[in-house]
């Protein structure tokens, strides 16, 4: 028996990948400039299911310097395609800009039409 990953009234499933969003945090928890703070955006396009993760950053990291940002938010999707076997697009946002609950974290948003 593997360990356990995650509970699976949390996990997605993403074109045959078994994501838990508890994967994605420790993940994000691992890299230097970004904060506990995401979001999981999940939508389909055509037949395909299609994930972005967004990923607050620090305030050191978020510039003006659009190259270090782009080469940031390549190495956050590598890291995530190399753990999860999936890619997935990551957008970087604002310090501050992903809302906050006082309750349980919204962190998936499922956009998906599944009665199709």
């Amino acid at each position: 028996m593997d360990r356990v990953t995650g509970r699976t009234d949390d996990m997605l499933i993403i074109r045959g990948v078994n994501v838990f969003p508890s994967q994605i945090e420790e993940i994000l928890l691992g890299i230097e400039g970004t904060q506990p703070h995401y979001q999981i955006v999940v939508d389909r396009r055509g037949a395909m299911d299609d994930m972005e993760v967004r990923v607050e950053v620090g305030e050191a990291l978020f510039s003006d310097r659009v190259r270090e940002l782009e080469a940031f938010e390549r190495n956050v999707a590598t890291k995530i395609e190399n753990i999860l076997g999936l890619r997935v697009r990551v957008k970087l946002m604002e310090p501050g800009s992903i809302e906050r609950s006082m309750g349980k974290a919204k962190r998936v948003i499922d956009q998906r039409d599944l009665s199709k």
